[in-house]
């Protein structure tokens, strides 16, 4: 009986993920529609490196849009007609264009595969049927909304940035819960693929933009608190996994650092906004030799120095990044639909924009709730020793420091264009609201939870 109840509830998931899928597909228009942004340009430019060679690394753009972009490199074929700008008042309806038709047309694929997969993975490894459809639909809500999937058709890194995230997030959940519920072998054939699967879209992710490279070190710390467990001790793919992460973050590090990306394209907007207008920070640089900012010593001086100063003033000065991030919060509670194209006025599109609002909460509480969620799964986790708490708390740990630490970093490191740098990672915390939520949900109709609740009392 209980078989046959979730050979049912699998149905209704698959069939959800058809319908939402199908919805996806005709409420957006052609998937080959675009339209380029001021970044684009450069994005174009920037694949022109041969795809393997150092310069794909080192070129204003990351491998990750390189290799993508690659469809683009045909001059002669590849024109860029339609370029928005929302910030003058420019903007433009999107078109099919040759070449990035194609661009256009990866993105939307990607997407939705990635948040159908996501929806299928997270209600999975739920254990009541209330919360797998739930987290099924939520999910699949949150991703096919115009807060999300407007951003497909937009020649830039913002759809590439959640939609590999999303994937990385569903394989990650995978390899937890087989781990921790079915008690596979770490080092079983079907484990170390779906690990080499992770690690190749991860590496993906985390070179489609800067920030990302820091999360590896999360992850590498995370991974170490696993160290504690004799099995994982003793298991070679946890060992290999971990190098092959550290050889990643050495590679974004040193590839970041030769091409002066920051230094050049980001930095200075951040320099001239937060520590040029205040004498006490710019004190704080001049112990640290920087010359005058007219002496011609400045820019070899901000280009070897810069970025590491800078990074050590934000973490001495934590009352002016909690100071500067809430005079600016409003940039946190932003509705983040996409500016740069009208959406077809149209009762269907009304409806998802509406549809959206409700998932895509414009609200600062939503920080609070995950922190308090976040800390009450662990707290059970650790008192209760129950290794699907275990899990749950585990990548509870990884989205949120994830979101946190892409969130200070790309505020922070460039002020032009804040929304859209924030953009992924206050998406990230509102869908960890969204998947813990249903994680509680599930734990409070399961009899095993009730019971220990009832203990507590």
């Amino acid at each position: 009986m209980a078989n046959i109840k979730e050979k049912m509830v699998a149905i209704i998931i698959l069939v959800l993920l058809v319908l939402g899928a199908l919805i996806r597909v005709s409420a957006y228009g052609d998937f080959r529609l675009s339209v380029g942004d001021l970044d684009t340009a450069s994005y174009i430019n920037s694949s022109k490196s041969s795809l393997f060679s150092w310069a794909s690394f080192t070129s204003r753009r990351l491998f990750t849009t390189n290799l993508l972009y690659k469809l683009a490199n045909d001059e002669k074929k590849c024109n860029l007609e339609v370029i928005s700008i929302p910030a003058a008042g420019d903007e433009k309806n999107r078109q099919v264009q040759s070449c990035f038709d194609n661009i256009a047309l990866s993105q939307n694929i990607l997407a939705v595969l990635a948040w159908c997969y996501l929806a299928w993975t997270t209600s999975r490894w739920l254990k009541t049927s209330f919360a797998k459809i739930t987290a099924a639909i939520i999910i699949l809500t949150f991703g096919f909304t115009p807060q999300i999937a407007g951003w497909d058709s937009i020649l830039s890194a913002e759809s590439l940035t959640l939609s590999m995230f999303v994937i990385s997030l569903a394989l990650l959940e995978e390899i937890v819960f087989r781990i921790a519920e079915r008690n596979e072998d770490f080092n079983s054939r079907k484990i170390v693929l779906i690990i080499l699967g992770w690690i190749v879209i991860y590496a993906l992710w985390i070179f489609v933009r800067d920030v990302h490279i820091y999360t590896i070190l999360i992850t590498l710390l995370l991974i170490a608190t696993l160290l504690m467990i004799k099995k994982f001790r003793q298991s070679r793919t946890l060992l290999i996994t971990g190098l092959a992460l550290i050889v990643l973050f050495m590679l974004g590090y040193i590839s970041a650092k030769a091409s002066l990306r920051a230094e050049k394209f980001s930095l200075p907007h951040s320099f001239n906004d937060f520590i040029i207008p205040s004498p006490g920070n710019m004190d704080f640089f001049k112990k640290f030799g920087m010359p005058d900012i007219s002496s011609p010593a400045f820019e070899n001086w901000f280009n070897s120095n810069a970025t590491s100063v800078y990074g050590l003033f934000l973490l001495s000065h934590p009352r002016f990044v909690a100071q500067t991030m809430s005079e600016n919060s409003f940039f946190f509670i932003s509705d983040f639909l996409q500016p740069y194209f009208p959406f077809d006025s149209n009762r269907v599109m009304s409806d998802l924009i509406n549809i959206g609002e409700f998932v895509h909460a414009q609200s600062n509480a939503i920080y609070l709730i995950d922190i308090l969620m976040l800390l009450g799964l662990s707290i059970a986790a650790i008192k209760h020793r129950e290794s699907s708490l275990i899990a749950w708390s585990w990548l509870g740990w990884w989205i949120f420091l994830i979101a946190f630490a892409t969130l200070i970093v790309s505020f922070f490191g460039d002020t032009a264009g804040t929304r859209r740098h924030i953009y992924p990672s206050v998406e990230i915390f509102r869908l960890f609201t969204w998947i813990f939520l249903c994680v509680y949900i599930d734990r409070l109709i399961s009899n095993k939870s009730i019971k220990a609740i009832q203990g507590e009392i």
